[in-house]
């Protein structure tokens, strides 16, 4: 679904990118799966829980599942992806 690690991508990349798991976890569950089941079959989560802070990963979870696209929230996810890329 990607060709980039999540520190190489540029705001809008990493935008993109939110929308696209959004779509995948959408169209998986017309598909007939149920949250547990996805989660359990993929790992589209995992790069991003190395790399977001403890309390921010199950706000993106969630905002993941959820299919929310609110711009303030998607806003804030990148904050929080902007900081810590700076950090290392």
């Amino acid at each position: 679904m990607k060709n980039k690690h999540l520190a190489d991508m540029d705001r809008e990349e990493l935008k993109h990118y939110i929308f696209k798991l959004q779509e995948f976890i959408e169209q998986e569950k017309k598909d007939g799966k149920d949250i547990d089941t996805i989660l359990d079959e993929t790992d589209i989560f995992d790069e991003f829980e190395e790399v977001l802070p403890d309390d921010e990963f199950p706000v993106f979870v969630i905002t993941i599942l959820n299919g929310f696209q609110s711009g303030d929230l998607i806003d804030k996810l990148l904050d929080v992806f902007d900081d810590c890329k700076n950090r290392k």
